[in-house]
């Protein structure tokens, strides 16, 4: 392939020479930056380009060789680039953009974790969606992935459910509504405990009992945690998301008092109005309370030691909100003294209520992620319905861009900012959303039914729109590998969105089946490898990608 040639031939130059294709086509098909030279030649980048421009003994494919400001670009002659671009996508298929970078590496990716009796919010969508891209991307670039969901199962938000279930529980809504029943207990406990200290006292003493494995404050745990667990796997379902486990931090308890005594020996943690914990700046990290219950500091330190002795774990990543960051520094931190590495906290913002406030489960103010899914899922059918009224599979096609446009709706953003939550915006079907990258790619396929495609004259793609869309599939692989070293997904959004706003554009000035016959074999080629890439891509961020819409 040209680009594998051309790559052997900067190499030759500098070990540290990389090879890239600018976003305009003007400066040329494939440049290599030169700024990375500068130390080893002592030369301004643009010197060393100027120099390198008259060297560089360029294979018979490169029509010319020029610099510019401190690049060394490389012209194609007339359909290489196209050659070289569509030919290793039609070849590679569903592996296009893969590698095996991270052969013999394990990835834990801790992402999602919704509390158990809690309803599923739409805050935990992110950490879900942003998590299970992350999951796709390693494994895309040949990492082995343990993918787990940390459940919330532990703390004293139990207690409180444990004594409001008590007080207020009713077997037979639990039974028809466990969710909604257990979450309406947990709002109106928080509302009435905000002027009543002994009932606040009477969550902690439940917790307390909890932990030292009272009988009826476990079967109750479990009875809630069992209840949770089935309601967040018809989620997850929909969602199209798995985990190779559901452990929370209750399946840690067992291990923290080993690891608790390892910071001891190592002179970490010492007693401080009797709690136990490790001074640090600002504040200190907790690991007991004073009432001897273990904290979330503990119980993570214990998990990350047996991460890295269970799964022999390269790197651990937490997909958690920017709130934590401080947390998570400092338990990291911790982790390092005890010599446990590669943890990384991939934090993002938050979906924020009306007013740019918090939503919260204590005060009532959650938008379920459900009924988000069941709206968009309703929208897109009543949508086929009025468009596409003869589709067949309408409800299987309505839920996977239901759930696409909801999915695509949050990672389209960088991940680190806040998102004010707004309904119509969220099920909203034009502009740059999901169901927008998922018509293209069908309109994309819809030209190639019960179409043959012929050997393409790649010099017949001429036409400034059919050049653009050839220089954008050729970033794909550079695209998803930068989603993946900035652990960002919506670099891949965003560059799936521009692949369908430069299809559409081809689309609309270059007829595709009323070409003559050397030009629509090479645009029926051009069509193909754009489904590839938008399939692809979609694939990664965790969207379905139908055929017909």
């Amino acid at each position: 392939m040209f680009e594998e040639t051309l790559l052997k031939l900067v190499k030759k130059i500098s070990k540290q020479a990389e090879l890239r294709q600018p976003p305009d086509p003007s400066f040329g098909d494939f440049s290599m930056p030169c700024f990375p030279l500068a130390k080893e030649r002592k030369q301004n980048p643009v010197q060393i380009a100027e120099e390198l421009a008259k060297e560089v003994k360029a294979p018979d494919f490169v029509a010319k060789v020029e610099a510019k400001g401190g690049y060394l670009n490389f012209f194609l002659k007339e359909g290489a680039l196209a050659e070289s671009v569509i030919t290793k996508i039609l070849k590679e298929k569903e592996k296009h953009g893969t590698s095996q970078e991270g052969k013999g590496k394990t990835v834990v990716m801790d992402y999602s974790h919704p509390n158990v009796a809690k309803p599923f919010g739409i805050g935990h969508l992110r950490s879900t969606v942003i998590g299970q891209c992350l999951v796709n991307l390693f494994q895309n670039q040949g990492y082995k992935v343990v993918r787990l969901n940390y459940l919330g199962d532990w703390g004293t938000p139990f207690g409180k459910y444990i004594e409001g279930y008590r007080r207020w529980g009713d077997a037979k809504k639990l039974a028809k509504e466990p969710i909604k029943h257990l979450y309406e207990i947990y709002v109106r406990y928080n509302k009435e405990a905000e002027d009543d200290e002994e009932l606040q006292q009477q969550a902690r003493d439940w917790f307390k009992k909890l932990e030292e494995g009272d009988k009826e404050a476990l079967q109750l745990y479990h009875k809630f945690r069992d209840l949770s667990l089935k309601e967040f796997k018809r989620i997850y379902t929909i969602l199209g998301v798995e985990f190779d486990s559901f452990d929370g931090e209750f399946s840690i308890l067992p291990k923290v008092e080993a690891t608790l005594a390892l910071l001891k020996k190592k002179g970490l943690s010492k007693i401080d109005q009797n709690a136990l914990v490790v001074p640090m700046e600002p504040v200190p990290l907790m690991l007991k309370k004073s009432d001897e219950a273990t904290t979330y500091g503990a119980r993570d330190l214990a998990s990350i030691e047996y991460r890295v002795k269970h799964y022999k774990a390269d790197h651990m990543l937490y997909v958690v909100g920017n709130e934590q960051t401080l947390y998570f520094t400092q338990v990291f931190s911790v982790a390092k003294k005890l010599g446990y590495k590669g943890t990384e906290h991939i934090k993002f913002g938050m979906y924020l209520a009306e007013g740019g406030k918090k939503m919260a489960t204590r005060k009532g103010t959650l938008v379920l992620l459900d009924k988000v899914l069941e709206e968009t899922i309703q929208l897109a059918l009543n949508l086929i319905k009025e468009k596409n009224p003869k589709l067949a599979n309408k409800e299987k096609v309505a839920q996977q861009v239901g759930v696409g446009a909801v999915i695509f709706g949050d990672l389209v953003n960088d991940r680190v900012r806040d998102i004010m939550f707004d309904w119509e915006k969220i099920v909203q079907f034009e502009g740059d959303t999901g169901p927008y990258l998922m018509y293209s790619n069908a309109r994309a396929n819809s030209i190639l039914t019960n179409v043959k495609v012929g050997k393409p004259d790649f010099t017949q793609l001429k036409h400034a729109a059919e050049v653009k869309l050839v220089t954008v599939l050729g970033n794909y692989t550079m695209m998803v590998q930068n989603a993946l070293r900035e652990r960002k997904p919506h670099t891949l959004a965003q560059y799936l969105l521009e692949v369908s706003h430069r299809f559409n554009e081809f689309y609309h000035a270059c007829p595709v089946l009323k070409a003559d016959d050397k030009e629509k074999a090479a645009r029926l080629s051009l069509v193909k490898a754009t489904t590839t890439v938008l399939e692809n891509g979609l694939a990664l961020l965790g969207i379905a990608a139908p055929k017909t819409m």
